[in-house]
């Protein structure tokens, strides 16, 4: 094994040293392709191929990897540690972050995973990536635009806070951590959900892992459209045309967001107040696309898309 390796870290330096040419890299079957973490590597912007019984594997604590140099396959960490596996499929890349005891396996696939009940506290999964994780880790695991986390959202309470990482567990999809213990960052179009921090997951009891949504979030959070049916009216509305609004309840107070997908604050509309449930908003002068409004009102918020033809 250690003759194996010593001789990878060799190539490795021989690939590192290719500036001006392209270097494909494919690890064939039955041969590994070991890269130390404090090694420079770089495939010039190519995707690591692998054989069927070919292994990409990093040592704990390697932060390789980015969208046009990532393993389209399996890799596995070795050792302990926190480790970017970098994985990726059909020119996503999707890296798992692990804080991992012990060798850590990942693989992303970017088409549906498996369909199967939704278990206790998930209220919806998402239908286009999953990644096949083994191990014991703390993980955390990104979308991006083609990750439509948008629709996922939006179709589900509306809070982005209550992004999950769901496995599949014998057909039924359950929260990996307790609910309420993943961490979200970033926006709809680009983010990650991370693990119950202070307790890792057995991954091996799960066959996939993707995004869903803890319900239990969204009825703590989303008070505000449980309570008053928040629909926005004449949706795709008309390049130009008000926006508008109806609500089982008056309001007054409101503050309305309007961004764009890519997170950027288009318009904040301030102390809205709604007649006999009708809410209007003076609509900026929008090109076509997709927008979505947050609603936020006394710490109790939702969101809605709207689309602008």
């Amino acid at each position: 094994m250690l003759m194996n390796k010593l001789f990878t870290l060799i190539c490795v330096v021989g690939i590192s040293m290719q500036v001006t040419h392209s270097q494909e890299l494919y690890v064939g079957d039955n041969a590994e392709f070991y890269l130390g973490k404090e090694m420079s590597f770089t495939t010039n912007n190519t995707i690591v191929t692998l054989g069927s019984t070919g292994i990409f594997s990093v040592e704990a604590g390697t932060d390789w990897g980015s969208p046009s140099e990532y393993v389209n396959g399996k890799v596995i960490a070795y050792g302990d540690g926190t480790t970017k596996l970098p994985t990726g499929n059909n020119g996503i890349y999707a890296p798992v972050t692990a804080n991992h005891t012990g060798t850590m396996e990942a693989c992303y696939m970017n088409s549906a995973p498996d369909a199967g009940a939704n278990g206790t506290n998930v209220t919806a999964v998402s239908a286009l990536e999953f990644w096949k994780l083994n191990g014991n880790a703390i993980i955390t695991l990104p979308w991006n635009s083609s990750s439509d986390i948008t629709s996922l959202v939006t179709n589900n309470g509306g809070v982005l806070n209550a992004v999950a990482i769901v496995g599949n567990n014998n057909g039924t999809w359950n929260l990996v951590s307790a609910t309420n213990t993943n961490t979200v960052t970033g926006t709809l179009t680009t983010g990650s959900a991370t693990s119950d921090s202070a307790n890792p997951i057995t991954l091996n009891g799960f066959s996939q892992f993707t995004f869903g949504i803890d319900h239990q979030i969204v009825l703590a959070v989303d008070d505000l459209f449980l309570t008053t049916s928040i629909e926005v009216l004449s949706n795709p509305i008309a390049r130009g045309e008000n926006i508008q609004f109806r609500s089982s309840n008056d309001f007054s107070g409101l503050q309305i967001s309007l961004y764009d997908l890519s997170g950027r604050t288009v318009q904040i509309y301030k102390n809205i107040a709604s007649n006999n449930g009708l809410g209007i908003l003076q609509q900026p002068n929008l090109p076509s696309g997709i927008y979505i409004l947050r609603f936020e009102q006394e710490g109790k918020q939702g969101i809605k898309k709207i689309i602008i033809e």
